[in-house]
């Protein structure tokens, strides 16, 4: 823990129960609440009750904090889970509710929120359909074609970013696995496959020198769909 900030959780009930005294139940989550706190990590805070213009979200600083504030009702809360994890196969508030550090739980609702939302995780993000492997096949050979042509190492760096990014997500959804953001991607594909997730890595970061190892990570994504295909 950063030795320049106090402990999080009196800082985090204390925003808590003084801004919102009426909440029912309340979860804080994050690297701060697993014990891995570094020098800028920030605090995500579920908090349900009857509020109103839900879902809500804000980013602050409290006590040296960054804390990143989510307000629902109950049903808002499993409505917004259940849409997210159809529509963009990301369960957020799921993974931040149900495995989180309760904060506080009047009257149950924040241990039957929990179950269920904790449900809605095991089930597995739903297997992508022909049509979206298409889509999937088609843009990541848009991608490599990108890199084939020699290039300005910013536009090489960029047009890698978006490749890495879709051979991720594919290898995530064909395998039934939530898709994720930012660093939480890496740590979805070690769960998925650790070998690739690290040679998927290693590829992504020698792109400055060539893209080569990149493409072929790309190529060996789409050749169970057939490889390349334009249009």
């Amino acid at each position: 823990m950063s030795t320049t900030r106090q402990h999080w959780k009196p800082a985090i009930v204390r925003l808590v129960t003084g801004r919102y005294p009426t909440a029912l139940a309340a979860v804080a989550s994050g690297s701060a609440v697993r014990g891995e706190d570094k020098q800028h990590s920030d605090v995500d805070v579920v908090v349900v009750g009857a509020f109103e213009d839900v879902p809500g979200h804000e980013a602050i600083m409290f006590e040296d904090w960054p804390v990143e504030l989510y307000l629902h009702t109950p049903q808002s809360l499993v409505d917004t889970a259940n849409r997210q994890a159809v529509e963009d196969r990301r369960v957020l508030l799921p993974h931040l509710f149900s495995t989180g550090e309760v904060l506080m739980d009047r009257d149950g609702t924040g241990g039957r929120l929990r179950q269920e939302l904790a449900d809605i995780i095991t089930k597995g993000a739903p297997l992508p359909s022909s049509d979206e492997l298409d889509v999937f096949r088609h843009r990541i050979t848009n991608r490599i074609n990108d890199l084939l042509d020699p290039r300005p190492l910013g536009e090489r760096l960029f047009a890698a970013s978006r490749l890495a990014h879709d051979v991720a997500s594919l290898k995530l959804l064909s395998n039934g696995h939530w898709l994720s953001k930012g660093k939480a991607i890496h740590r979805g594909l070690a769960e998925v496959d650790e070998d690739f997730a690290d040679r998927l890595a290693s590829a992504w970061a020698s792109v400055g020198a060539g893209p080569e190892a990149l493409i072929a990570m790309a190529d060996e994504s789409i050749a169970p769909l057939g490889g390349r295909r334009f249009g």
